[in-house]
This record gives structure tokens, sequence and C-alpha cells, in this order.
């Protein structure tokens, strides 16, 4: 069985940077790795769904259903989604079980905003965007995570480093394996080219 583990936070405070970090990590150790972040998978689904409440929780069972699948086939997933509701997070915990790590990446509203990774925060000023969570909509903070990681008060190095601890004093992460360079990982995580197959709608 595969384990799922989820960075919430906050939109900036620095889920995909070190969900990104985490499972190149992984992939130096596993063969079955794969990273699931909240904005790709808006991408894949052509923003078919909105931002009100509803729909957030919607989208996240999204993800917590693709998570829950993958792990039963023995891959590890990280997930990379501000998941910012009590009621969501115990949705996610009661679905996928034992399987299920949270890690809180906390960083102030203040810092965040800074950032403005994606411009949301600058969007939400100017009456361009609505429905923000840390604005307009609460951020519920996890209220028991398995890790907490302030992005605010160090380094991606410092957190990532944390993170990585963890994981290994959990089993996750083997600190005596050597690493391989993250080229030759990337390479072999490729799709194989398609061969004999002609375009299908």
């Amino acid at each position: 069985m595969g384990k799922v583990i989820w960075l919430t936070g906050l939109s900036g405070s620095g889920k995909t940077t070190l969900g990104t970090r985490i499972t190149e990590d992984l992939c130096q150790e596993y063969r079955r790795v794969e990273f699931l972040d909240g904005n790709r998978v808006r991408d894949f689904f052509e923003d078919s769904l909105g931002y009100s409440r509803k729909e957030r929780i919607r989208q996240l069972k999204r993800i917590t259903f693709a998570a829950a699948l993958l792990a039963k086939q023995d891959v590890h997933v990280v997930v990379a989604s501000i998941a910012g509701y009590y009621e969501i997070r115990d949705f996610i915990r009661r679905k996928l079980g034992d399987s299920y790590i949270q890690i809180y990446i906390e960083a102030s509203l203040k810092c965040v905003m800074r950032r403005d990774v994606h411009g949301h925060y600058a969007a939400f000023d100017s009456g361009n965007a609505s429905s923000l969570i840390g604005l307009d909509e609460p951020y519920q903070e996890p209220r028991n995570p398995h890790l907490t990681v302030r992005t605010d008060q160090g380094t991606v190095s410092q957190s990532l480093s944390l993170i990585r601890k963890f994981l290994f004093n959990i089993g996750i992460l083997n600190a005596k394996n050597p690493r391989r360079t993250l080229d030759a990982v990337r390479k072999r995580l490729e799709p194989a080219p398609l061969r004999g197959l002609h375009e299908i709608s």
C-alpha cells in the first residue's frame, strides 16, 4: 500500500515547491511515485469547477479519489493542495486511512500575500477575484497534522530538510540510499513513446 503525503496550506505557502522536491526524493528510492498538484488538476479539467466552497470540496474529492486509487496500487503519492476546510480534511482522512500523511505548510497571510506566486491576492485586491481562502474564505488550520513546517521562518532548503527528516523517521525515505542524479530519475519517469497508434478523439 502506498502512502499519500498531503501538503496543505495557504496559496503561496510553498506546497508545490516542496512537493516537487519531495517527489524527486521519493523517485530516487521507489519506482512508483506520483505528484498531484491542485492547480494542475484544475488545468486538466479545464476549469470546469469554480472556487465556491462546494466546488472546492468537489475538486478535492476528485484528488482524493485519484490518490486512493494510486495508493492501492502501491504508488506513493505527494499531493499539494490547499484543502482549507475541516470538513474536507476529515473526508480525506476517512477515505485514505493509514495511508494518509498530513503535512501543514504554514506561512503567515502577510508572507503569502507578499509572495503572491499565482497572482491570486493581487486579483482579489483589484476586485477581479473572490472566494479566496485566507481572505474572504477562512483557512481552517489543521488540528492534528503529522508535521508542521513554517516556510515563513526559514529557507526552502531548511523546510525540505525538516520534511526529509520526518519521512526518514517514519521509514519512507532511506537516508543511506545512494542518491541518483535527478536527470536519471526524470529520464526514467518519461513516458515511452506510443507506437502504431493513430490520433483518436
